[in-house]
């Protein structure tokens, strides 16, 4: 019995899933949907997620495309492709998905965005200051232990004031 569709002859591509990657952290920075940037370049949706899990190759001139509708650089898609290439050489493959996964989270990529759009730079201080508190106790295993660092942050974030009462500076 023949098989419908083409037979895959190896796995996905390395280039090809890191443009998806890349491809799928800009659209969702930007806050659009699969199919609000396949109907601005005249793709179906399905053809637009085939590119962002590698499945398909992205031409070189749909890839122009892409750069102008988010006016970035074609560059871009391939920033830190060389970097992934040498530290993934010698890693087991379940830890190099581990790792891959933490940084381009939906949750970190909405972050980021929510981030971009604060205008206030007292909050986006104090956010940041939260932010780098938490990571350093996560990594120390100390976890949600020091609450009340959390809520100092976010209440310096509200008054625009440090510990010591100086005026948050702008970042």
């Amino acid at each position: 019995m023949k098989k419908r569709g083409r037979e895959k002859k190896e796995g996905l591509n390395e280039v090809d899933v890191f443009v998806g990657q890349r491809l799928r952290e800009l659209r969702m920075l930007a806050g659009l949907s699969q199919s609000d940037v396949a109907s601005a370049l005249g793709l179906t949706f399905q053809q637009l997620q085939k590119y962002e899990r590698g499945f398909n190759r992205v031409s070189a001139s749909r890839l122009f495309k892409l750069a102008q509708f988010f006016r970035v650089p074609v560059s871009v898609f391939f920033e830190g492709l060389e970097e992934r290439g040498a530290a993934h050489e010698g890693a087991a493959e379940g830890h190099a998905e581990e790792s891959e996964g933490t940084l381009r989270s939906r949750e970190a990529l909405m972050l980021a965005r929510y981030f971009q759009n604060i205008r206030d730079p007292q909050v986006r201080a104090a956010i940041r200051e939260l932010a780098e508190r938490c990571a350093t106790q996560s990594e120390a295993g100390q976890g949600a232990n020091d609450d009340l660092a959390m809520r100092q942050a976010a209440a310096r974030g509200r008054r625009g004031r440090g510990a010591t009462g100086q005026t948050v500076g702008q970042a």
